[in-house]
């Protein structure tokens, strides 16, 4: 049951994650800028002031979306990090599984990486579900680099980047269109990720 129009008070099942589901639903017809609070309530089936019960504005209904779409990213990629004790082989299934997270949940990887008007990655608890989500591909470097962690910290960090940078990019493209519209559409794209970290692997320092 819906709240009633016009009053302070409502009644409804789970309205914060029907904000949330609904708010999903907007950004895949319209994009992640071109929606507003008071679509979110009509289409939820309550008044333009039931949303501001959860959150006080826009930006803090999308942070609450991003670090729902970021608790999704940690638990794909802890399974992949469980499948392989070789950390090569973990590398590689963590790399793949991020990708397939941007292909299988575009709406997630717009809000995370194209709301640029927001200020999402200033928000504590999308900062903390970030950090849970790429610790897994941190500790991973680690055991795989681990004369460097004697030697610089920070080349720790630079190589975490550029493995995220790497993935990140190729799940861009895919997701924008180029990759799946070239010849390099014509593989699949977990066999571009093979080819990309296998050709990244055969140089230890990338």
């Amino acid at each position: 049951m819906t709240e009633t129009i016009g009053t302070d008070t409502y009644h409804h099942g789970n309205l914060r994650q029907t904000l949330m589901n609904n708010c999903l639903k907007l950004i895949e017809d319209k994009g992640v800028s071109d929606f507003t609070l008071r679509e979110v309530a009509r289409i939820s089936g309550v008044s333009a002031a039931a949303p501001y019960h959860h959150f006080k504005n826009k930006t803090e209904l999308l942070a609450a979306v991003a670090v729902m779409g970021l608790k999704m990213l940690d638990e794909a990629q802890r399974k992949a990090s469980e499948q392989f004790d070789n950390p090569g082989l973990r590398l590689k299934a963590l790399g793949k599984s991020y990708v397939m997270f941007a292909v299988n949940h575009k709406v997630y990887f717009q809000v995370l990486f194209r709301t640029s008007n927001e200020p999402l990655w200033e928000n504590k608890q999308v900062m903390n579900a970030a950090k849970h989500a790429f610790s897994h591909l941190e500790s991973t470097i680690r055991k795989l680099y681990p004369e460097t962690e004697k030697d610089n910290s920070r080349k720790i960090q630079a190589i975490v980047l550029t493995c995220w940078s790497m993935v990140h990019g190729l799940a861009s493209l895919w997701v924008d269109g180029p990759l799946r519209v070239t010849e390099s559409g014509e593989l699949k794209i977990e066999q571009l990720v093979d080819l990309i970290f296998d050709q990244s692997m055969t140089h230890r320092d990338f």
